[in-house]
């Protein structure tokens, strides 16, 4: 089991790896630095907390109109 990051950046050509070669696909040069995932997360919960809301409403809909048709 490994620790750190999964993911991989060339130092030369800048393409990203999901690797655990330390060499790059494309262009072949062997120094690889870890990928900071922290954008990645902000950006996941940045959607999350954005579509929440609308969620919520539809959920909200959808209970008043089971209720109201089941009473």
């Amino acid at each position: 089991m490994g620790f750190g990051s999964k993911r991989w950046e060339c130092k030369d050509c800048g393409r990203r790896h999901h690797t655990d070669r330390k060499q790059c696909v494309e262009c072949g040069y062997s120094v690889l630095t870890p990928v900071d995932d922290r954008e990645r997360v902000d950006r996941f919960s940045t959607v999350v907390l954005a579509l929440l809301p609308a969620i919520l409403s539809i959920l909200t809909m959808g209970l008043l109109a089971w209720v109201l048709f089941f009473s």
